[in-house]
């Protein structure tokens, strides 16, 4: 009598196939997890840095005594102390003339508008711009927007 123990060859050709399709899905699943958690990491960067900006300009126009001068891309606060700030837009961010860009250099800045209210002597800054990681071109586009009155007038 013949002892037929082991598998044959047709079983392993299914089972290695199988185990490969298995594979397959196992390591599709985790490139999507990567991808996507990039993106995130990427998209919430991009929100904390546009949030900061638009942080520093509303507390510089909050606690500024006057608005000097208001244009679409520029704008000049006289401070409590006397002294001028400008706040303006260059190179693809968002600056001011203390030497310090307000948006981070791996973004680009795009969209910038500035107007003021109302137009004699104004008391509220309307302030809005796009920002965007320069890493890929697949990255969002998040928008940034706010109103600020001066309190010190």
């Amino acid at each position: 009598m013949v002892n037929k123990s082991g598998f044959s060859l047709i079983e392993l050709i299914v089972v290695i196939g199988l185990l490969s399709l298995l594979m397959l899905a196992i390591s599709s699943t985790m490139l999507m997890s990567i991808v996507s958690s990039n993106r995130v990491r990427i998209a919430t960067s991009t929100k904390q840095a546009g949030n900061y900006a638009l942080g520093q300009i509303q507390t510089l126009v909050r606690n500024a005594r006057d608005i000097k001068t208001c244009a679409p891309a520029s704008l000049t606060i006289t401070n409590l102390d006397g002294g001028n700030t400008q706040i303006y837009f260059a190179d693809s961010r968002v600056a001011s003339n203390s030497g310090v860009y307000l948006t981070p250099e791996n973004t680009k800045t795009t969209n910038f508008v500035l107007s003021c209210e109302p137009i004699d002597h104004p008391t509220l800054v309307n302030l809005s711009f796009d920002l965007k990681d320069n890493s890929s071109d697949s990255n969002p586009i998040l928008h940034f927007a706010t109103s600020i009155n001066l309190r010190n007038q």
